[in-house]
């Protein structure tokens, strides 16, 4: 301490003393003048006390804080509780074995000697912070060359076109989640925009390098920990879980012997896509018995919570929920609706109110294909799709209008609904032929009038367009929803043969009917639970209408039915005055509609439309 004392005496002595301590970084512990080796952020003579040590090369034990075993030095990224050159003992073994451990793990890579020069050492301010600061690797810039070496170590693994030097711009960097495809992320980030949360995964160390490994609990986000360790940290605790083929097999080894042999391998086509089809376990009928083993296990066992997105109070199984969670891997959320796990109404006598399931019915029906009719048309709050509290669906005669000019329109993957609106023009949803809003996704084909296996008639398509301000973002109710519409474009005339059906652009006075009690219109589509049997709801209603040409109504649908139309009797006539979109939260928690379905209402296509035809 008297070392230190008469240093600080003379250094006072040598300087004006209004300048010693004048910069606006003095007196944190941290020299910040370049000469003594700081990062330049006060001028000479101007951060007389934090430097005080280092202008006369003098590094020592005086700090009150040193040999605890911890290293409190600002320069070495210790806590900042000594100031530069006063804890000489716990920093300089703290050097030692970061550095060590810095070029044993390069080694471990495989990491040429001269990149391992490049990186340089950790004299950055903003070193070991877990973020790449030296630009030559990807880094923000914040950090000189060869001056963040440990943070960088891993971002030289990277191709220079994955890091681009975005470094960590997306807005979930830094939450200790990897959100980058690439090293199987969500996708939330672009490459090279989440460096630090993916280091250790670009790397392919899977490690236990975070200070809560090896507590007997999971800590990655990446398997739905609390995020307490970076993805790739908690190797061992979490190393039970995730959707590999390893990880699927050592959970799969747990089963007991006997259900493990009925759960057989993943033969199936459909194996390992995060539903279970086989009906043995509840599964829907897609695969054979003992054929879609990953999927089923969780089923097989009475379900758990083992799903990243578990316990956060949404329902993500498939079927029931978002789909994010394989099947009954997600039992506490869904726990509500789980009597309806991959259950259908593909059955061709559904919704007729008798049960034809061969449990409890005549065996016409397969089992799970008859669920209204077998189970009651009841449904609990928190289903994915939205019935109201009622499924009051129908399977509609599709050999009269105006059903007839509906029809499924098979897209590049998947299906949606479409109408004829003219003898070759078929109105959808702008989501059905595009992703982002900026590529055209051409359907294959449209078939008018599918039910039960026949149909009215079908046609190629030759072309689509959507309303070029379509945005696959959901904005606040009113706020620009309503572009989500497309015409799509047939081979031939179709409608000419079978019919199609006019547009009714919506009136003042239909606005007025929905504001005070709502407009009773018609809806029919192609669910995806009841096959290719076009599914229908008779008087339900448009409850609410916005100015951005968007609609919230509580006609009973669900996927597949994008694009279907709403159907208006005007003087007579079946006129189309909507377009399903998506399920959508009204935000409104006050209001019978807090969940609500919305659409895009004819004064959004109708010109468009009428201009095509």
């Amino acid at each position: 301490m008297l070392r230190y004392f008469i240093t600080c005496f003379f250094l006072t002595l040598a300087l004006p003393a209004m300048a010693q301590n004048s910069c606006d970084y003095a007196n944190d512990n941290e020299c910040d003048e370049e000469r003594y080796g700081g990062q330049g952020y006060c001028d000479p003579g101007t951060d007389t006390a934090d430097c005080a040590l280092l202008a006369q090369n003098i590094s020592d034990d005086s700090c009150e804080f040193a040999n605890d075993g911890e290293c409190d030095e600002y320069r070495f990224a210790g806590t900042g509780a000594c100031v530069d050159g006063s804890d000489y003992t716990d920093c300089g073994a703290w050097v030692l074995q970061r550095e060590t451990n810095f070029l044993d793990r390069a080694r471990a890579l495989a990491t040429a000697q001269n990149t391992i020069t490049a990186l340089g050492n950790n004299s950055c301010r903003w070193s070991n912070d877990g973020e790449c600061d030296d630009a030559n690797f990807g880094g923000t810039g914040l950090c000189d060359t060869g001056t963040d070496a440990s943070d960088c170590l891993e971002a030289q693994t990277q191709p220079a076109a994955q890091t681009g030097g975005a470094g960590n711009t997306c807005e979930y960097a830094n939450d200790g989640e990897c959100d980058e495809a690439q090293y199987g992320g969500g996708g939330f980030c672009d490459a090279g925009t989440d460096s630090a949360d993916c280091r250790q995964l670009a790397a392919n160390l899977d490690d236990d390098s975070c200070e809560w490994a090896n507590d007997g609990a999971c800590d990655e986000p990446r398997y739905g920990g609390g995020g307490a360790c970076i993805d790739g940290s908690d190797a061992t605790d979490c190393d039970m879980f995730g959707n590999s083929p390893e990880a699927l097999a050592r959970l799969l080894a747990l089963v007991p012997a006997t259900l493990r042999g009925q759960l057989g391998d993943d033969s199936c086509q459909y194996s390992n896509d995060g539903e279970c089809d086989d009906a043995t376990f509840g599964g829907t009928l897609f695969c054979d018995a003992g054929t879609d083993a990953s999927d089923c296990r969780a089923l097989a066992l009475g379900g758990e919570d083992s799903c990243q997105w578990a316990n956060d109070g949404e329902c993500d199984e498939p079927g029931i929920g978002t789909d994010n969670c394989t099947s009954g891997t997600d039992v506490t959320d869904c726990a509500a609706v789980a009597y309806l796990r991959n259950r259908t109404d593909t059955c061709t006598t559904a919704f007729d109110g008798t049960c034809n399931e061969p449990s409890g019915g005549n065996g016409t029906c397969e089992p799970f294909t008859d669920t209204a009719d077998c189970l009651g048309r009841s449904r609990p709050a928190g289903l994915e799709n939205h019935f109201f509290g009622r499924d009051d669906r129908f399977l509609v005669d599709t050999t009269q209008m105006p059903w007839r000019a509906i029809g499924s329109l098979d897209l590049q993957e998947g299906t949606c609904t479409g109408t004829l609106v003219g003898p070759a023009l078929v109105l959808t949803a702008a989501h059905c032929v595009t992703d982002t809003g900026d590529e055209t996704l051409v359907p294959l084909h449209f078939t008018a009038g599918l039910t039960k296996g026949t149909s009215q008639g079908e046609a190629k398509v030759t072309g689509a367009v959507f309303d070029p301000s379509y945005s696959p973002d959901t904005q606040p109710a009113g706020g620009g929803n309503g572009h989500d519409w497309a015409l799509v474009v047939l081979d031939r005339d179709l409608g000419t043969e079978i019919g199609y059906l006019d547009i009714h652009e919506l009136t003042t006075d239909d606005l007025s009917q929905i504001a005070r009690s709502g407009l009773l219109v018609n809806q029919a589509g192609y669910s995806w639970d009841t096959g290719d049997n076009m599914s229908g709801n008779a008087g339900c209603r448009i409850v609410e209408a916005f100015e951005d040409n968007s609609i919230l109504h509580e006609c009973d649908t669900a996927q597949g039915d994008s694009g279907s139309p709403f159907l208006l009797n005007v003087d007579g006539t079946w006129k189309i005055v909507a377009v399903d979109s998506q399920f959508f939260d009204n935000g409104d928690t006050k209001t019978p509609f807090s969940q609500a379905n919305l659409a895009v209402d004819s004064r959004a296509f109708a010109a468009a439309v009428a201009q095509q035809q």
